[in-house]
């Protein structure tokens, strides 16, 4: 006996030196609070329009995979739900401190029997989905002894209260819903506020195991039995209440199912298993607005920061009237055979992104061709051409031949490129580069960019967005080898009505993190291209696109009671269909086209222009969203006075168009003050109210009067007074 009373104080020393030595093990690398105070849970982010209003919720990534969780309040979730999860979970929760005693004699025996499971409490729950989550799916001794030290030190830092709210945002439902309100919208459809007591026993019944018990409704309503009938027998609800819950005709998302009046289930069928599996993305407006703010989230905070912490509270410039608008006038639109669309307009002082479509309705994909689309503009780079000439000293009056031009181009048949007009005719006389822009021609756009200099006019472009395929080229002045996206063009067009800006595209005004500190706020996104009166001089053409011509227009975007103007593109077999154009308050580029590039033909089989399928949508999108909003004109600057000229010879006539000229000519100098483009090596400058004057044609490389044996590549052409012209004789 003496032997073996020896032997089991042996055993039992041995035992609990080995016992002492593994839980020092098992617990010597804990982690500490101050790991779990700087924690950051991952969370569903949320955008928002300008109003306050929720548009689109963008789900974080949990080990590998989307989950979906918003962090809630105490005070967010029912009453009847918090009681029904503590009391399935933890019914002596406010009784213990973090290890309930009672549990953990059951876990011991558990564990003696070889089953780890059991012991746990609220508190420890939530140092297994946090501190210690590389752990959490696994059955380990080490976890069960990590745990418990970790939870006493929880309920010494924080209240019951504190404790509860963590466990309720942090535990998984099963599917990809993570906290309780994910759960309440994955299985019912709703806000946790608004959970039954039913409800919240159905949730409580799944956490032990959501995804085996959700599939099986009738075990589920079995175990919600034998709940309320406990709670009742321990007081936490009435039999009352117990009654009305039970007879609750309870139905998960993606089950279809059927009770009598006493609350027995006579049948239930799951038909979407993938009904209560929360969408990664949700797009409640605006869907392609909506990718374009993740992408640019993306590629501001990191994938890590969106998905891997979340949290973020995105305040968006989107317009939801406008958007809608935007949505309807391209909703039945009369499009050509295959073609898609893209539409994006803004404000043109800030850049901010008032609505944007990325596809024709119906297409449901995921590229976004307001931002992602480069296409080449057609003639709506002309605007930038002109606008180019008129800071180097031309004005709207100078007059530029319309007659065929030759230019040496090794890439094209004979070497010779030969531009023509659209309509494939000229009227072989100068016009003025307003007539040119009202008529969309393209030989005085060339000849204009030939004079300039096509440096100086691939530098605009490029400062105002353009992308050019190699060295700036005499084609870039009718849209060749340059390209845009539609909510580019929009921020360029914007330069017109503003002062002379470019805006870079704004989309997100605001974020915030998870505690509402503001990380993110843009700034100031503008580029100066023209002067404040070079850029009213376009707009005052643009404006004349619409209406000099009255009802032969080739675009007829006039809305009543508002001042609009804009410009047509069209590119070589109608591949892109454009138009930019604005009116106060809003600027929008709509684009039409394929996404093959392939030419676009009509249901007649007839190539479309630009000119009459661009303008019905475009007008209907501005007419609406702007509607009743202030009309007008944007503000005139300084300097500027109204002559009227003959719309053609650019010669003043009483009775021709009102026309816009700087009452002091704009030097050469003037223009490389405001921009990055060095003078003109002429040194002209255009008189800046009209006279008589002629245009001459000058030999490039002497820059004397070209004679019968200049080559057409050397010539260009100057708008002089009669009285000047003997100056450019050279001997």
């Amino acid at each position: 006996m003496r032997a073996a009373g020896m032997l089991f104080l042996a055993a039992l020393f041995g035992g609990l030196l080995a016992g002492g030595y593994l839980f020092y093990s098992a617990t010597r690398d804990l982690p500490t609070l101050e790991a779990f105070e700087n924690l950051r849970l991952t969370a569903t982010s949320t955008l928002y329009a300008r109003d306050g209003t929720p548009i689109a919720t963008i789900a974080s990534v949990e080990d590998g995979r989307a989950v979906n969780r918003t962090l809630v309040r105490l005070s967010d979730v029912s009453p009847a739900a918090i009681s029904a999860v503590v009391f399935s979970e933890d019914k002596r929760f406010y009784e213990h401190y973090g290890v309930d005693p009672v549990r953990l004699v059951g876990a011991l025996y558990y564990i003696a029997k070889g089953d780890l499971q059991g012991g746990s409490t609220i508190t420890t729950q939530v140092v297994k989905q946090t501190l210690l989550r590389e752990l959490a799916n696994e059955r380990a001794l080490e976890r069960k002894l990590k745990e418990f030290p970790l939870a006493l030190e929880l309920e010494r830092r924080y209240s019951k209260q504190e404790i509860l709210e963590m466990y309720l945002n942090v535990v998984p439902w099963g599917g990809n819903a993570q906290g309780i309100q994910a759960a309440a919208e994955a299985y019912f459809g709703k806000d946790p506020a608004a959970l039954t007591l039913a409800e919240g026993v159905y949730l409580a019944q799944l956490i032990p195991g959501p995804n085996p018990r959700y599939f099986d409704l009738k075990s589920s309503r079995a175990r919600m039995k034998r709940q309320l009938e406990d709670m009742v027998a321990e007081g936490w609800i009435s039999q009352a209440q117990a009654d009305a819950a039970w007879k609750q005709p309870l139905i998960p998302n993606g089950w279809q199912a059927k009770y009598d009046d006493k609350g027995n289930l006579l049948w239930a069928k799951l038909v979407d298993p993938s009904a209560r599996v929360l969408p990664e993305l949700v797009k409640n407006y605006a869907p392609h607005f909506v990718l374009a703010v993740r992408a640019e989230l993306e590629k501001r905070f990191g994938k890590e920061k969106l998905y891997g912490e979340g949290g973020l509270q995105v305040y968006t410039s989107l317009d939801l009237k406008m958007q809608e608008a935007a949505e309807r006038a391209v909703t039945g639109a009369r499009l050509p055979i295959g073609a898609q669309l893209a539409l994006a307009a803004l404000d043109p002082q800030t850049g901010q992104v008032l609505a944007m479509v990325g596809e024709k309705p119906g297409t449901g994909g995921q590229f976004n061709r307001a931002t992602q689309a480069w296409r080449s503009p057609g003639s709506a780079i002309k605007p930038f051409v002109y606008g180019t000439a008129l800071e180097n000293g031309w004005t709207q009056a100078t007059t530029v031949p319309d007659a065929p031009v030759e230019f040496r181009d090794p890439s094209q048949p004979g070497g010779i490129w030969r531009p023509k007009n659209f309509s494939g005719r000229f009227l072989n006389r100068p016009v003025t580069i307003r007539y040119a822009l009202d008529q969309s021609l393209n030989l005085p756009a060339i000849r204009t960019a030939d004079a300039v200099g096509v440096w100086k006019i691939g530098e605009k472009l490029k400062a105002a967005g353009f992308r050019l395929a190699g060295n700036a080229n005499l084609s870039n002045a009718i849209g060749g080898g340059a390209e845009i996206t539609p909510v580019g063009l929009a921020g360029a067009y914007a330069a017109f009505v503003n002062g002379g800006y470019r805006v870079e595209p704004v989309l997100i005004t605001r974020v915030e993190d998870a505690a509402g500190r503001v990380i993110y706020q843009p700034e100031d996104n503008r580029t100066l291209l023209f002067t404040p009166q070079v850029a009213y001089l376009v707009w005052d053409m643009l404006k004349g696109y619409v209406y000099d011509l009255g009802s032969r227009s080739l675009a007829p975007v006039a809305i009543p009671g508002r001042v609009v103007g804009g410009k047509t593109g069209t590119t070589n077999d109608a591949t892109d269909l454009w138009f930019a154009g604005a009116s106060r308050g809003l600027v929008a580029a709509l684009w039409i086209g394929r996404d093959d590039h392939k030419p676009q033909r009509l249901p007649n089989g007839r190539e479309p222009s630009s000119s009459l399928v661009n303008p019905p949508i475009w007008r209907a999108f501005m007419e609406e969203a702007l509607r009743g909003r202030p009309g007008g004109d944007f503000p005139q600057p300084s300097g500027l006075v109204a002559r009227r000229i003959d719309l053609i010879s650019g010669n003043p006539s009483p009775s021709g168009i009102p026309v816009l000229f700087a009452q002091e000519p704009i030097r050469n100098q003037e223009a490389a003050a405001t921009s990055s483009l060095p003078a003109s090596p002429s040194g002209y400058s255009a008189p800046a109210v009209p006279a008589a004057s002629q245009t001459v044609a000058l030999d490039r490389l002497t820059g004397c009067l070209a004679g019968p044996d200049t080559p057409p590549d050397r010539m260009i052409y100057r708008q002089v007074a009669p009285e000047r012209v003997d100056s450019y004789r050279c001997p």
